[in-house]
């Protein structure tokens, strides 16, 4: 039987929409006319990240009553999860995300159990603290990149599911791949091979060993 180990993206892969993004908005901090001039433009995401949220006041309480308002979570997902739990099939995010919004989705869900590695937040008084331990020095890209390869290494063959450019690297490195948005478009232009991906439902099958028709780009 096929060992697997899967990864995935949050922000716009697990959920419906960017949360990071709709929560800078949330807070008047930016307008999608200004977040996707930064796509475009090839923002430093790091530096983003800190001049956005860092300037947020707000609660615990407030902030994770607004994500769960606003995360809309792809159908499958819970499944997926609780199947990866029960027969120990690593599960991992690999996210630009902070992990303050990451969490209260995947506790909501009963999903407690994949390991994050993403953007630390810490809520202040005087705005949302952000860092980055958990890339140990790499870029988003690479950090994304350099957990698929992990468990290549061990052997596995690793499915990764992703929507932004961020994901790219650790789409390239992947032995199957769910796109959907500019990731999907990016591995198109460039001719490469993917499953389109709007919930995790196929890829609960595959793992399941379900013999399932898979039409890849």
């Amino acid at each position: 039987m096929t060992k697997y180990a899967l990864i995935t993206d949050f922000d716009g892969t697990i959920t419906t929409k960017d949360i990071g993004n709709a929560l800078c908005i949330h807070y008047g901090l930016t307008s999608p006319e200004k977040i996707e001039k930064a796509y475009n433009s090839k923002a430093d995401a790091r530096e983003w990240m800190k001049n956005h949220f860092g300037s947020v006041k707000t609660t615990k309480e407030e902030f994770e009553k607004i994500i769960l308002e606003k995360a809309l979570v792809r159908p499958g997902f819970r499944d997926l999860c609780l199947y990866a739990k029960k027969h120990d099939i690593p599960f991992e995010i690999a996210s630009g995300g902070l992990d303050i919004y990451i969490k209260p989705v995947l506790e909501a869900f009963d999903c407690t159990q994949i390991k994050i590695g993403s953007v630390k937040g810490v809520i202040k008084p005087e705005g949302i603290e952000v860092t980055f331990p958990d890339y140990n020095g790499l870029t988003m890209e690479a950090f994304k990149e350099s957990r698929v390869k992990h468990y290549k290494k061990e052997g596995r063959k690793v499915i990764f599911f992703g929507d932004g450019p961020g994901d790219f690297e650790a789409a390239l490195s992947a032995d199957i791949v769910f796109a959907t948005s500019r990731l999907e478009t990016l591995l198109k232009e460039r001719g490469m091979q993917y499953i389109h991906f709007d919930d995790y439902t196929l890829a609960f099958d595959l793992v399941r060993g379900k013999d399932v028709s898979v039409s890849a780009a």
